[in-house]
């Protein structure tokens, strides 16, 4: 049986299972935060410049274009609200996955629940396939995708739309096969655009592609069975030969345990690139336990992975969307401000004098560990003292350093307050609290068209 077949029939089998309340659990918290920060990925430039273009010939239907009250064609919905969620990047990643889960599979998911009646439980059934079927990807592909250059948000991120829309929608095992076939044919996302809006425009795009492959492989669109194994398929393009790739972690293993219950989602608490955040941790460590203050600082040296070191050593930023992967501006904004806001990459806050000088002096290097997760930081002081910083993962990494629910709906508030009034934004949080009891998930949608004036 061919891999593409084989993944169909695990997302068929795992779409007929029914997930532990912990897993539904998890995964609500994945869609309350990740509407969140579309909610505020919204009003960004980025976007507004996607809808410029998008909302003009696109045909009238049934799904949100988040940030305006248009309803319009699913595909073009995913779209507009795809980029919006990965516009901050401030939204979710998982370490299987390789990139941001909730970003790849909820606008897709969304748009094509808002095309028929969708309660709050089926979204979330959805998604936890979707998470299993990119993470199961993932795991098979390894870092040598990662390494290569291509973007796992889009390159496998829409394999795991592709599963959570089409246990949604009730696809049958060859449509299913069909749907990741046609999918193979339409990833792309390469890292040299991180900093750019062109970084969540490839986001966009992946879920824009998985509604097509759905609604392609429902009409009985056709592609090869052998999509993945193909010495021109997916994974002999994307990673070069069967030496970087392993079958056996994309098929079996299915649920057990479920990856959204094993190394789970990493929900961010600062609106940068993740790898950035291990960094601030350590800042923050040494700020509180030292009492260090701005002016006290001589030099600082801080080192990560040599993974996370290409993606955050950019010492000079252009633009607010580059800084958010300078691990030396993120720094020098915390030193000055004690932690990053939206408004830290927004304006010309980025090319602020003061933060600039402070950049100055941070020296940034890769250390020899293994743990990926973690970052070293020395701080020099004025009077010749060395201070240390270290830790193992960011705040936020994991399930048992995960950010306490008051913190998300702070985070939630803070990022859909940018597009809704106060009101709407509590009916809104109580909604998505009682997702699970959410009967049509156009009510809650609905709710998101009541833009501030």
């Amino acid at each position: 049986m061919s891999i593409t077949r084989t993944i169909a029939r695990n997302i068929l089998a795992l779409a007929a299972s029914e997930p532990p309340a912990e897993a539904i659990a998890k995964a609500r918290l994945a869609v309350f935060d990740t509407l969140g920060v579309t909610l505020a990925g919204s009003t960004h430039e980025g976007a507004a410049k996607l809808r410029s273009v998008i909302l003009p010939s696109a045909a009238p239907g049934t799904s949100l274009a988040i940030g305006t009250t248009r309803r319009i064609d699913p595909a073009d919905a995913a779209q507009i609200n795809g980029m919006a969620g990965h516009m901050l990047d401030f939204d979710d990643s998982n370490s299987q996955f390789r990139g941001h889960p909730s970003v790849a599979i909820l606008p897709a998911t969304l748009a094509l629940a808002e095309t028929h009646p969708t309660s709050g439980m089926d979204l979330l059934r959805a998604y936890i396939v979707g998470f299993e079927t990119g993470a199961r990807v993932g795991m098979g592909v390894g870092p040598y995708e990662y390494n290569k250059g291509w973007h796992p948000t889009t390159s496998i991120g829409i394999f795991g739309a592709i599963g959570a829309c089409a246990a949604q929608e009730k696809l049958d095992e060859d449509q299913i096969t069909m749907a990741l076939g046609i999918a193979a044919a339409m990833c792309s996302g390469i890292k040299s655009n991180f900093g750019s809006m062109t970084k969540p425009f490839g986001v966009s795009q992946a879920a824009r592609n998985a509604v097509i492959a759905i609604k392609l492989a429902q009409a009985g669109f056709t592609s090869k069975e052998d999509a993945f194994e193909h010495p021109h398929g997916y994974l002999n393009v994307y990673c070069d030969g069967p030496e970087h790739y392993d079958v056996s972690k994309i098929v079996e293993g299915w649920g057990k345990p479920l990856c959204i219950l094993d190394l789970g989602i990493k929900q961010k608490r600062f609106p940068c690139c993740y790898a950035c955040l291990p960094p601030i941790d350590a800042m923050q460590q040494v700020m509180e336990r030292d009492g260090l203050k701005p002016e006290q600082v001589e030099a600082i040296d801080i080192a990560v992975h040599p993974i996370r070191f290409p993606h955050i050593n950019v010492p000079d930023p252009k633009s607010p969307l580059d800084a958010k992967f300078s691990v030396s501006y993120c720094l020098s904004r915390v030193l000055l401000t004690g932690r990053l806001a939206m408004s830290d990459f927004e304006g010309d806050t980025w090319c602020d004098p003061t933060t600039r000088a402070l950049m100055q002096r941070v020296a940034f290097h890769s250390y020899k560990g293994e743990n990926l997760g973690g970052a070293e930081l020395a701080v020099t002081t004025t009077d010749g003292r060395t201070l240390h910083g270290h830790v193992e993962s960011a705040f936020g990494a994991s399930y048992a350093h995960s950010l306490p629910e008051h913190l998300l709906e702070e985070k939630f508030s803070e990022c859909a307050g940018r597009a809704l009034p106060a009101a709407a934004v509590e009916e809104l949080t109580a909604g998505l609290r009682n997702l699970c009891q959410v009967t049509d998930i156009r009510t809650l949608t609905a709710i998101m068209e009541k833009l501030k004036s």
